[in-house]
């Protein structure tokens, strides 16, 4: 668990305080601007956190919530893969899974979280 929490806190370190080494302080910014829109769409219970690192829409999800988990993810994507680049020995996927348990573990009360399966499940 100490191994998962640490790698989550690098990875986010990573994120947050070398946006330019990766060459994509714009990855980081877009990401922190769409944040309280992903965050209101999980309370609403219109997108869900899955279990590869992506956000998925759920039935009730709009146009707006359709565009907002294709844009978060193609970023959560881009980012997962510079992560690893960074990492080296670690597997974007790897990356993925570890982002996904953090989101779980910081999730709150109501929000939505899709198995590998595909099925729902409320925190």
């Amino acid at each position: 668990m100490r191994q998962v929490l640490g790698l989550i806190y690098f990875a986010t370190c990573l994120l947050t305080f070398a946006g330019t080494s990766f060459g994509k302080a714009d990855l980081k910014d877009r990401m922190k601007e769409r944040l309280p829109e992903v965050l209101a769409a999980k309370k609403a219970g219109t997108v869900g956190e899955g279990s590869d690192g992506l956000l998925y829409v759920r039935p009730s999800a709009g146009d707006d919530e359709v565009k907002l988990a294709k844009d978060e993810n193609a970023d959560r994507t881009t980012y997962f893969i510079q992560a690893a680049k960074a990492l080296e020995k670690v597997s974007p996927s790897d990356i993925a899974k570890q982002w996904a348990k953090g989101m779980w573990a910081k999730g709150s009360k109501g929000h939505w979280y899709r198995s590998s399966k595909g099925s729902w499940s409320q925190k």
